[in-house]
């Protein structure tokens, strides 16, 4: 504690100089002045005086020396430093406020069990009543969610809401549901998209179409009305069934021969907020972007649900240049994707065309993919 006092205490550390500095601390212990940290410099002693012990010596200091303030310890340096920085203050007030209901607030809230449809679910289900993270737990019918969740999600049999800490523990089961039954209405199976018919496989219905016929987009592949040899009408089904098909999909990008290229110089500068509502606080006193070019990187921090929001953006300054585009890289990732995006929508990749036309400013990529797919799509009558 008393190590603490003597730190907050109000001091001064000074430079003393002139002939013979040591008559400086004799005058001093004279005076019955309590001097530290005294150390030698070029031409005198450096040390550390209270703020009452330098105005003594400064009236009575010996002839022929020279004490001179270099620095300013203790809480009245602290308290002047904060006093100049208002805006600061004002933060610091509204962020002591926004944490001292920390711990009688919810900041996590975890989903476990069930399906991950039925999690999905069950966390939007949370989000619409309010159980988020920054939610007082005092706000929270834990009994009223159970009850309406069960209510309003089809899929679920139960859930259970833990409070531990800041985290609400959230566990749900599905419900089982019997085998869904199949669909009696009467339809067709109709294409997807234009192709050449490579097998078809029928679960219900007729065949309307063979292998290795071209088929359109909208025609029909598997009918469901079945002619019958015992009865005039035809039977109306539901047709059901698969058809694998040859298609043919397009990619058309242009890669242009240059493009700028942002190059960080390393030079930056944050500017710290604090967004109350819609009132927003500036911490920085000088906000100003000297940079020609930047790229800005804005980072929020939000309370909760409370309506405080702490801002950092930072403003990294860039140098542009204007550089060749590799178009052979280019291309390669733009085929890359479309196999992605082919991969993704299901379909087998047999194989690819590729071609290339000058259009001045750039390079035409024509993409040309042969895939097998299931163009089979059932359609009411």
């Amino acid at each position: 504690m008393q190590d603490l006092r003597l730190k907050l205490k109000s001091a001064f550390t000074v430079d003393v100089t002139g002939e013979r500095p040591e008559r400086f601390l004799n005058a001093a212990a004279a005076k019955g002045i309590y001097i530290s940290e005294a150390r030698p410099i070029e031409g005198g002693l450096r040390l550390r005086l209270s703020r009452a012990a330098c105005r003594i010596m400064e009236q009575d200091l010996p002839e022929g020396l020279d004490m001179r303030r270099v620095r300013e310890h203790g809480a009245p340096r602290l308290l002047r430093g904060i006093k100049k920085r208002y805006l600061l203050m004002l933060g610091a007030a509204a962020a002591a406020a926004a944490f001292a209901g920390f711990s009688s607030a919810v900041w996590r809230v975890e989903v476990s069990g069930g399906t991950p449809r039925l999690r999905a679910e069950t966390e939007a289900f949370l989000k619409e009543k309010g159980l988020v993270p920054g939610t007082l737990k005092r706000n929270i019918d834990q009994n009223a969610i159970k009850r309406e969740a069960i209510l309003s999600i089809d899929d679920m049999m139960w859930l259970w809401v833990d409070l531990k800490g800041a985290t609400a523990y959230v566990r749900v089961a599905a419900r089982s549901l019997p085998p869904k039954k199949l669909p009696t209405e009467p339809a067709n199976v109709v294409a997807r998209e234009t192709g050449v018919v490579e097998s078809i496989t029928v679960l219900d219905g007729a065949a309307a179409v063979g292998e290795l016929e071209t088929v359109e987009k909208g025609q029909v592949l598997i009918s469901g009305l079945i002619p019958s040899e015992r009865i005039e009408e035809p039977i109306i089904r539901h047709a059901r069934g698969t058809v694998t098909a040859r298609v043919w999909r397009e990619k058309n990008v242009i890669i242009p021969k240059t493009r700028e290229k942002r190059t960080p110089t390393g030079q930056s500068r944050k500017i710290r907020s604090i967004k109350i509502k819609k009132f927003i606080v500036n911490f920085s006193i000088n906000s100003s972007i000297l940079y020609p070019k930047y790229d800005r990187i804005r980072t929020e921090y939000k309370l909760g649900s409370l309506p405080v929001e702490f801002i950092v953006d930072e403003y990294a300054e860039v140098k542009a240049e204007t550089e060749a585009v590799d178009v052979e890289a280019e291309a390669a990732r733009v085929r890359a994707e479309f196999e992605k995006e082919i991969a993704d929508s299901g379909a087998k990749l047999v194989n690819i065309d590729e071609k290339r036309e000058d259009r001045g400013g750039g390079t035409e990529l024509c993409l040309t993919a042969e895939c097998l797919t299931d163009i089979a799509a059932e359609t009411p009558m």
